[in-house]
């Protein structure tokens, strides 16, 4: 299912990936061509306006009441100062009927003879300062010196381009005896560019691109006018638009996407189902093949799904054939050499019973005076032997009928102290020391059996140490704890009770390491060799471990006991309802 989910959604959202990267690219080259227009409309806007007032200027010197006065004063000769006063006053108000930010009339000389406002802002001539390096000025309206230099080209505006960028519009009307009147007209473009971009929701600069609208859409385009003069236009748009846009269209795409994966997950679950159904019944089953529960089962599913179905209900038919064949054989092979072990045991002390019955027989036939001196030998030989026999008879039977532990909570430290307490009035000469590295905690178990391991632990470290001889021997008997993970692994974790037996003697021999625990392997001249196996066999039962480890001193044996707290499983505990001890 995840598989399936992880391709889908790795497939929708390269997809979405591609489809959102073409929409941003096409938004976006979409957005700076709507700057890029603006930047036209507001060019187009301008030429329209400086258009309009050069028309207006023309007409004006074509049949305007006021430059035919002017002109008409002049040619008569009567353009005295109340005359002139007069003309001054029609200005304004010409002005102010074109809607226009200056206005002047002129004689042929550059008179003046009429100017609102008296100080205009927006020049009227070329007298201005140079324009910035790579633009150039416009079309001169007046000469250096002021005067007309002669008609111009009343069918084209001209720009000036500082102080501020504006259109300037002439006229000029010629009258008799070379007199003519000049009427010329100004507006800031600054003004008009402004209104046009505030119908349009964008920013507009004339002349250089400010601060204010950096970080924008930019679009420049240029003005110009007939004598070439070039006024460049900016034209920014701020990105909100552009932006939100985008969002949008991120928004769909992920929300589409998230429906695709939806889909492409539910679609998994449900082939994951339909598969996982069948697979989890073998799944089941199949962890019951090591106990011997599985049962055959029946699977509806793909083929691939019902032959390994069949193939596992057959394959637990002939294990447990398997099994019970393999059972039955193993029953008889341990009997073969439990038998052949007790059997070579048992032998060893047949041998001196015999040769003392047959010595006893040889010398009574015969009469020999020796009979009542070695009958008594003989005897106590023959007793000897038959309670070795004994011995080995009671070991096997405990080995082979251990009872079950009953298991309470015991103090582990106090039983090591007892039972070295125990072993110390036979440790003659030994030194038995008890460490205790963490103190153990409280564990359940069964406290006679702990007894009996950690006592034959003792006797075997006593027998060691008695066998090597040496001048400074010394039992170590060790307590701590140690926390190790479950039998099943992972994160839950089990606290044992851990006790060490180490001594300084010969330690183990290389052929005896790998048959410690095993029945009637020994290399003392007493004892039946079955102590170890019943011990292991004791820690096995408690759910914990007995083993051979490293000497702390590299010196001699030790053995490790480790319990843990949680105490044996209820399936190995005597149960009190029978009223007897179970034989396990």
């Amino acid at each position: 299912m995840l598989a399936f989910g992880f391709v889908a959604t790795l497939s929708v959202a390269g997809l979405g990936y591609v489809v959102r990267e073409e929409q941003r690219a096409s938004e976006t080259a979409r957005f700076e061509r709507d700057v890029s227009r603006a930047c036209d409309r507001i060019v187009t806007g301008l030429t329209r306006q400086a258009e309009s007032d050069r028309k207006l200027i023309a007409g004006a010197c074509q049949s305007g009441e006021l430059v035919d006065r002017a002109l008409i004063w002049l040619v008569a000769g009567t353009l005295d100062g109340e005359k002139r006063l007069a003309l001054s006053s029609l200005v304004p108000e010409e002005r102010q009927a074109f809607d226009l930010d200056a206005l002047s009339l002129r004689t042929a000389d550059g008179d003046v003879l009429g100017e609102d406002p008296l100080t205009p802002r927006t020049p009227l001539t070329s007298r201005a300062p140079r324009a910035p390096p790579g633009a150039r000025s416009g079309g001169a309206v007046g000469a250096s010196g002021g005067a007309l230099d002669g008609p111009g080209d009343p069918a084209h505006f001209s720009l000036v381009l500082v102080p501020e960028p504006a259109t300037v519009s002439r006229c000029r009307k010629d009258g008799s005896a070379g007199h003519a009147i000049a009427l010329v007209g100004s507006r800031r473009l600054g003004d008009v560019a402004t209104r046009l971009a505030g119908t349009m929701d964008v920013q507009v600069a004339l002349g250089r691109a400010p601060g204010s609208i950096e970080g924008n859409a930019l679009a420049s385009c240029a003005l110009r006018d007939a004598a070439g003069a070039t006024l460049p236009v900016y034209v920014g748009k701020p990105k909100t638009e552009l932006v939100e846009t985008l969002q949008r269209i991120d928004r769909t795409i992920l929300l589409a996407a998230l429906a695709s994966s939806s889909m492409a997950l539910a679609l998994g679950v449900l082939l994951a189902r339909s598969l996982g159904r069948p697979i989890a019944k073998l799944a089941a089953e199949a962890s019951k093949v090591a106990s011997g529960g599985a049962q055959p089962i029946v699977v509806r599913g793909p083929g691939e799904i019902a032959e390994l179905a069949r193939a596992f209900a057959k394959m637990v038919v002939d294990l447990e054939a398997t099994r019970e064949r393999l059972a039955a054989t193993s029953r008889v092979a341990a009997w073969r050499e439990v038998a052949r072990r007790v059997a070579h045991e048992v032998k060893n002390p047949l041998a001196p019973i015999r040769a003392a019955v047959e010595t006893l027989r040889r010398l009574r036939a015969r009469d020999d005076p020796e009979f009542y001196a070695y009958f008594d030998e003989a005897t106590r030989t023959v007793l000897a032997e038959v309670h070795r026999i004994a011995n080995i008879v009671t070991e096997f039977t405990r080995f082979a009928r251990l009872s079950p532990p009953r298991p309470r909570d015991v103090d582990v430290e106090e039983l090591v102290r007892q039972v070295v307490g125990l072993q110390e009035a036979a440790a003659t000469g030994t030194r038995l020391v008890v460490d205790v590295i963490d103190a153990p905690p409280r564990i359940r178990a069964d406290p006679d059996q702990v007894v009996q391991v950690l006592t034959n632990l003792l006797q075997n470290a006593l027998d060691a140490v008695r066998v090597a001889g040496n001048a400074d021997p010394e039992i170590r008997v060790t307590l701590s704890t140690r926390t190790a993970p479950g039998p099943a692994g992972g994160s839950a974790h089990v606290t044992h009770a851990v006790v060490t037996v180490a001594d300084n003697g010969e330690g183990i021999a290389p052929e005896m390491a790998d048959r410690l625990f095993e029945p009637y392997a020994t290399t003392k001249g007493t004892g039946t060799g079955l102590g170890l196996a019943i011990a292991q066999r004791i820690a096995i039962e408690h759910d914990g471990e007995l083993s051979s480890v490293a000497s702390p001193s590299h010196r001699g044996a030790a053995f490790r006991l480790a319990l843990p707290v949680h105490g044996p499983p209820e399936s190995v505990t005597e149960r009190p309802a029978s009223g007897q001890s179970p034989s396990i």
